[in-house]
């Protein structure tokens, strides 16, 4: 292991989360911070030794700061700057040189403080506005009220601060909505809030955390009245936002998570939930919000590989589904689209691949979507050719029409020293219909695959045990409520976890993204979702790396280390 940044290092030995390290959130200083009455949003100086909490003081809130002594943290006391009025919702500078924060405090500074007007509906004391309070030496000046361009209405919160000043916050919109808004910052001035377009129009946007350099943003997202609000992450594309992605049921378990701000690192979030620890008792926590932190490596590691094709012997747009020997010097793949596709075959030579060459048996038919036997004597794979000798073509059926010369059903080829054995159609109990694909391997010969249903149009995952050398009638998993598309499994070898891809939420319209589930005593665990768009996902034979299909539709990579050391901790 190389050597870690001198920042990582101050983390680790400070108790923060390093980046990484976990996607299940862990309290954030039990005790000392979180654990004693309501807290709120946790901003950071940029060395991490000092952190401002929002907390609860008898029907309003104040400011709270604290220090690190080693790795522990010093009991909160109100800031100099706060705890006459209603103050909330800290954000820190990037640079640490100033911190806006959220006030009911008169924009004279004296007199009484601001109401709350929304929709013709008056909150005396309730209103909220942006204020700025500037470092100076050791201490902080005086705070003072943002400009009338940012503070439009009195109902102006959660602030979240880029580094070249750019503000994110939530204000009045069109119709007396509450919506995200960016004030950039040119010249020492605000320029006139621009709406920030994130999601679709009937969701509600709350309480952003913007990355320093804009690249990313995590919110609170609430779907649907009366629904939650749930931890989303979104990316900075040429053209715009990407769709929130739901951060998952891991993340998102108790009634609310909100108050996101990112920690000096740039990829340790901080919110507050009232959620319960894994194996915390119902009653445990007595005292409302505490304060979490979670590291966001699984889904900006996602993201960034997302935009990268995988190196590797396949070269081509249309290369798919990279089927492994178990000592990882040989890989098999698709090649080609359509009724022309064909298995590949490329070797390992040190740290360079040969050029990948045809599979002998994989001529004259349509051979997709390969799944090696995980002790590499066996290939399952899916192709068009006839059950028998003489026989037509296989034509398929799915999305609602036939396609000739389309179908597909599950062969098995076995592979020695020697080179390939001689295709033979899996029995019938398994080849069902003429559109089964996307078959995947365990260790004790057990075939997951995809199946179209006839009823609703959609594919389904199955899985047919292999006892006693035979293949038993398929079972369909139980992932979901069956309103949504599963496709594309990939499995490990005993079967403790898999991989697949599905349009449901928090898929967008049209799209399909990458789900983990893990196997229990119970069934399988709420698929989480990995990050990226993808098809034909393929485990490399240590399972530290998925390969799938990405939106280019070549072959990317994808580290699952962090989601399987998740569940690893968690069990």
């Amino acid at each position: 292991m190389g050597r870690l940044p001198m920042f990582a290092t101050l983390l680790a030995v400070s108790g923060f989360v390093l980046a990484g390290s976990t996607t299940t959130p862990v309290v954030f200083a039990p005790g000392s911070i979180s654990g004693s009455g309501d807290n709120g949003a946790a901003a950071f100086t940029p060395d991490g030794a000092t952190v401002y909490v929002m907390r609860s003081v008898g029907d309003g809130s104040a400011l709270f700061e604290s220090h690190r002594a080693g790795a522990h943290w010093s009991t909160p006391r109100p800031a100099s700057f706060s705890g006459r009025w209603r103050d909330l919702d800290p954000a820190m500078a990037p640079d640490g040189s100033y911190l806006i924060f959220v006030s009911n405090r008169p924009a004279s500074g004296e007199g009484a403080p601001i109401d709350a007007v929304r929709g013709g509906r008056r909150t005396p004391g309730h209103g909220m506005n942006l204020w700025r309070v500037t470092r100076e030496g050791d201490g902080w000046g005086k705070p003072v009220h943002l400009p009338n361009t940012v503070n439009t209405c009195s109902m102006t919160f959660a602030p979240s601060i880029a580094t070249n000043g750019d503000l994110y916050y939530i204000g009045c919109g069109p119709g007396d909505s509450l919506r995200l808004q960016r004030a950039a910052l040119r010249n020492g001035r605000y320029q006139a809030p621009e709406l920030v377009a994130l999601g679709d129009a009937s969701m509600q946007v709350r309480d952003p955390a913007i990355a320093p350099d804009q690249s990313f943003i995590v919110v609170s997202i609430q779907r649907a009245p009366q629904q939650p609000y749930r931890l989303a992450i979104a990316f900075a594309t040429p053209h715009g936002w990407s769709t929130p992605q739901d951060l998952g049921d891991d993340v998102n378990s108790g009634t609310h998570a909100m108050g996101a701000q990112l920690g000096p690192d740039g990829r340790t979030l901080y919110f507050y939930s009232d959620r319960r620890a894994p194996g915390e008792r119902a009653d445990a926590n007595q005292h409302g919000d505490r304060i979490w932190q979670l590291s966001l490596a699984p889904w900006l590691d996602a993201h960034q590989q997302a935009d990268t094709a995988a190196d590797g012997p396949w070269n081509l747009p249309e290369d798919a589904s990279p089927a492994f020997t178990p000592d990882g010097n040989a890989v098999v793949f698709s090649r080609g689209s359509g009724i022309a596709r064909r298995l590949y075959m490329a070797e390992r030579s040190g740290a360079t691949w040969t050029a990948a060459k045809p599979v002998s048996f994989s001529q004259d038919w349509m051979d997709l979507e390969p799944a090696m036997a995980p002790d590499g004597s066996y290939m399952v794979f899916i192709s068009n050719r006839p059950a028998h000798a003489g026989g037509v073509v296989l034509d398929g059926f799915f999305s609602g029409k036939s396609w000739p010369g389309r179908g597909g059903n599950a062969w098995r080829v076995a592979r020695s020293a020697r080179g390939w054995g001689t295709p033979e159609r899996l029995p019938d109990v398994v080849n069902t219909s003429s559109s089964i694909f996307a078959p995947a391997v365990a260790a004790d010969g057990s075939l997951y695959f995809m199946q179209h249903g006839a009823a609703d149009g959609k594919f389904r995952l199955y899985r047919s045990v292999y006892k006693d050398g035979r293949y038993q009638p398929p079972q369909a998993l139980s992932l979901g409520d069956g309103a949504s598309a599963d496709f594309d499994p990939a499995v490990a070898p005993d079967q403790s976890f898999i991989v697949f891809s599905s349009n449901r939420p928090p898929s967008a319209s049209g799209d399909s993204i990458l789900f983990i589930a893990f196997a229990t005593a119970d069934g399988w665990t709420t698929p989480q979702p990995l990050g990226p768009s993808g098809t034909e996902s393929r485990l490399s034979p240590d399972l530290a790396t998925l390969y799938y299909s990405g939106a280019d539709r070549r072959i990317h990579a994808f580290a699952l280390g962090a989601w399987l050391q998740q569940h690893r901790t968690r069990s």
